[in-house]
């Protein structure tokens, strides 16, 4: 048993890490360990890092400070994609008492062990990471079990790392190359989560279109994530929901599939666009133009005429002239997205993009940030706006706003309120969409019919 053993864990960054964050919490209780709320109260606090911009970094960093100086007696360990980029300036620092690299996090509790009690047992993750383009992290896999079950939605890890080393990112060094979690274990727990009364599922990854390109010699291979996604919803799941996946992987066979499946599938697709100037996008090394990323916006749109299309973009990337920036709003403008994830460049290790001309000020990068987001919630609204006054499915979890009433969320991610108290969690209802409570919540009531 891990000792001490009050245990408290902090998620940064992606859905991914999400999903690492809970088999991590699974794995410290199963060990004996009390999980805590309060960092305050903890013996151990494990932040669980994101690297994918400066400021991910610079907020964990703030955040081990603040955790020195509230609570100086834990032992305070990194792990995640920081903690893997970036170990040996980690190391450096006086508030961190132990970096646990991706590469070894599915050992994590036995580091913790060692660094406790250096006669326990002998480490297994003396090994520097390794620097390689073409390195699969083993707790990729490794580090997949039964999710806690603490919502009415679960995520599922089906794949991780990237091939695509695109020249703004360093996730390929962060999280190693694309590796895929074999397809029966991925059935196993989808049947846990449905027995466990769980309605909805969604699958994440790194790079999820690219499932089971590690078994195939080419990506002309089977469609693997079609053939998973077939399988799945054999099950009896009663919402599927698709987190990112990269335009040239949303396929017309996909998409007819999944049309065929429309009272399952949640229509939200997120589609990560980065920009919208074609010489900005090569500049990238994004495999998509704007010709044919507008190409696949139709073809969703076709099946799916309502749904929701929201996608990633990376303002003040080098080379970006005034004339791109408005080129990428106008191309926002003409897809109609629903909103967005903006994610300003900031300069990361290892990146093509580091060695590039044109790098931009902060000042510059920070004010098309802020245009995008003002554009976003903009778009946001007029998508919003369009569903008032019909009648949609709502998943009701169990969170509850400032007023007592109950929060859900539509197949197509509207977020709703409502009212009724006899609405119980992990239920789906027809209702009702009567008007805005803010600028992203509607307020809905139950209609006659409910499923």
């Amino acid at each position: 048993m891990l000792k001490p053993s009050k245990v408290y864990v902090k998620t940064l960054g992606c859905k991914v890490n999400s999903f690492d964050s809970n088999v991590i919490k699974n794995q410290f209780v199963e060990g004996g360990c009390t999980l805590v709320s309060d960092p305050k109260d903890a013996s151990v606090i494990v932040v669980n890092s994101c690297s994918v911009t400066a400021t991910a970094e610079k907020e964990a960093r703030y955040l081990f400070r603040k955790y020195t100086k509230d609570n100086p007696r834990s032992l305070k360990v990194i792990t995640g994609c920081y903690a893997q980029v970036g170990e040996e300036s980690l190391n450096k620092l006086p508030e961190v008492d132990l970096v646990v690299p991706n590469e070894a996090k599915n050992l994590l509790m036995s580091e913790i062990q060692k660094k406790l009690d250096p006669q326990s047992a002998p480490s297994v993750s003396d090994k520097k990471p390794q620097k390689k383009k073409f390195l699969q992290f083993k707790s990729s896999v490794a580090l997949f079990d039964q999710p806690k079950i603490e919502t009415t939605r679960a995520v599922i890890k089906i794949q991780d790392g990237c091939n695509d080393f695109c020249a703004y990112c360093q996730i390929p060094y962060a999280r190693g190359t694309s590796i895929s979690v074999p397809q029966e274990d991925v059935l196993k727990q989808v049947k846990y989560v449905i027995s466990q009364g769980v309605p909805e599922i969604t699958l994440t990854g790194i790079h999820i279109g690219d499932y089971g390109a590690d078994w195939t010699s080419s990506h002309g291979g089977q469609n693997h994530f079609l053939n998973l996604v077939d399988e799945i919803l054999k099950l009896g799941v009663k919402r599927l929901r698709i987190s990112s996946i990269e335009p040239r992987e949303v396929t017309q066979d996909l998409l007819d599939f999944l049309k065929e499946h429309d009272e399952v599938f949640c229509d939200h697709f997120h589609m990560p666009l980065q920009s919208g100037s074609d010489f900005i996008l090569k500049r990238m090394g994004r495999r998509y133009d704007t010709a044919k990323y507008y190409e696949v916006l139709c073809d969703v749109r076709n099946r799916f005429p309502r749904a929701s299309i929201s996608a990633d973009v990376i303002p003040g990337f080098p080379g970006e002239t005034e004339e791109y920036a408005e080129e990428t709003i106008r191309f926002i403008k003409k897809c109609s997205l629903s909103f967005l994830h903006v994610f300003p460049y900031s300069k990361r290790p290892n990146t093509r993009a580091l060695r590039m001309p044109g790098h931009l000020s902060p000042e510059v990068i920070s004010k098309r940030a802020t245009q995008l987001r003002a554009l976003s919630q903009q778009l946001q609204g007029q998508y919003n706006k369009m569903f008032i006054g019909e009648t949609l499915s709502v998943l009701w979890e169990k969170s509850y706003d400032s007023k007592g009433r109950i929060r859900g969320k539509t197949p197509n991610y509207l977020s709703v309120v409502c009212a009724d108290d006899k609405i119980s969690p992990k239920t789906i209802s027809q209702a009702n969409l009567k008007g805005f409570v803010d600028k992203n919540t509607i307020l809905v009531t139950l209609s006659d019919s409910s499923e």
